[in-house]
């Protein structure tokens, strides 16, 4: 007969097996999934791409892609939304600006759900490796999106074509959203928020809303394994916060090729499975 202890879901049992009410997990996931979510959240308190590090882990414990990816969501909305009150100077400085482009953000997130379920799981699968690479070269590239948006285009700022690049980036998040951060960040600052603080500040405020909608639509219609969110959401949270002083100490150059490669070895690694 097996000791049994059941805290808020948590459990603890011969055998080192962790049990939750949505599914069980052994110990081992449970420390993969935690390891993820620390090092996404370190990554993502210094650039961005931290979801390329929690998707693989849902993987490795045996989700299925999409379900992986509407998971990933919604344990990072969490961390998303703690950033939020660092930046409310900026975001009251720009508060004008804030209703439109959260619009189209919503719009856009919206939509980006409804494609996920229209397409469904087996075109998911099909897509996976290409979005990893997809991703990972945007991420790649977007420092040099953003130069070229804080330089050579200031006319996008109040015009559609910057506006319809926003709303197809929400798609983007809520469909997939890996390396979706520093796009947005370069559309903010096309989009008139100007500085780095005030863009940053729009960033996490889109992201959040991304993932927060995410986390709703795709809990509503079951593709979200929650037994998953909890130790990646509290691990990421728990890596932004402590982990970014060490993570700030690392070159972002050298920061940024890690999470470079590590994105083309995952993307590697679906295109051969």
């Amino acid at each position: 007969m097996s000791l049994w202890v059941k805290i808020s879901g948590w459990g603890w049992r011969a055998g080192g097996r962790v049990a939750l009410v949505f599914g069980d997990l052994t110990l081992l996931e449970v420390l993969l999934l935690v390891g993820a979510g620390t090092i996404g959240g370190i990554v993502n308190s210094v650039s961005s791409g931290g979801s390329f590090f929690t998707y693989p882990a849902m993987l490795l414990i045996g989700l299925p892609p999409i379900e992986a990816s509407a998971t990933t969501l919604a344990a990072l909305a969490p961390g998303n939304m703690a950033a939020i009150p660092e930046y409310v100077p900026e975001i009251r400085a720009k508060r004008h600006l804030y209703p439109p482009e959260m619009g189209i953000v919503f719009v856009g997130g919206m939509a980006g759900t409804l494609l996920l379920w229209w397409t469904g799981a087996d075109a998911f699968e099909v897509l996976v490796p290409w979005l990893i690479l997809a991703a990972t070269v945007l991420f790649a590239v977007s420092p040099a999106v953003r130069r070229w948006a804080e330089r050579s285009a200031p006319s996008l700022t109040d015009g559609w074509v910057g506006a319809v690049l926003l709303l197809l980036v929400a798609v983007y998040l809520t469909y997939f959203g890996s390396g979706s951060g520093n796009l947005v960040l370069a559309l903010f600052t096309i989009r008139g928020f100007g500085d780095f603080l005030s863009a940053n500040a729009a960033k996490n405020v889109a992201m959040a809303l991304g993932a927060t909608i995410a986390a709703v639509v795709y809990g509503l219609v079951g593709l979200v394994s929650w037994w998953a969110v909890l130790p990646v959401a509290a691990a990421s949270a728990l890596g932004a916060r402590f982990g970014s002083k060490v993570a700030r100490s690392i070159p972002v150059p050298a920061l940024r090729a890690f999470v470079i490669c590590f994105g083309l070895f995952v993307a590697a690694w679906q295109f051969a499975t």
